[in-house]
This record gives C-alpha cells, structure tokens and sequence, in this order.
C-alpha cells in the first residue's frame, strides 16, 4: 500500500471516529435533557406534572424564568459532556 493511500485511509478513519463519538453525545444528551428539565424547574421552584414525553410546568413561567429554566436544563448535558470529553480525551 502506498504512503498515501494510507493517510488517506487513516484520515478517513479518524473522520469516521469523530462522527460516531458526536453521534454518543447526542444521544447522550437526549437522555438528560429530561432529569435536566426536571432539576430546572424544582430549583426555580416551578410546580411540574408529566402529561406525555416530557415534563411541563403547570403553569407556563415568565420569560426570564423560562429562559433561567433552558440554561440549567442545557448545563445538565453540558457538564455531563464535558467529564466524558475529559475522559476520552485524557493523553
């Protein structure tokens, strides 16, 4: 096999890599984006029932607590995401 042939083979690889461990932390992050809402709103003290797939407030909250209650649902993935970057990317 030529030289570079190889690196081809290797960078297509390496590609391939990347995408799959994104696709892992999408779907990780599906998975915690509802214990995220759930923390969300009992820490802004937010009444919650579960009609369907996801939790919903009782009551829809203004637009400062809904946007308080977006940033720590996304921080719950986000932290996550990044102790399993730090893992996985640990030389």
């Amino acid at each position: 096999m030529t030289a570079a042939l190889k690196a081809l083979l290797q960078g297509a690889i390496a590609v391939v890599l990347v995408l799959l461990a994104v696709l892992l932390l999408l779907a990780l992050d599906g998975l915690l984006l509802i214990p995220g809402l759930m923390l969300a709103y009992t820490l802004m003290g937010l009444p919650w029932h579960w009609p369907g797939i996801l939790p919903d407030p009782l009551n829809p909250p203004g637009p400062w607590i809904s946007m308080a209650v977006g940033v720590i649902a996304t921080l719950v993935p986000a932290v996550v995401d990044g102790i399993v970057l730090h893992f996985f990317l640990r030389k």
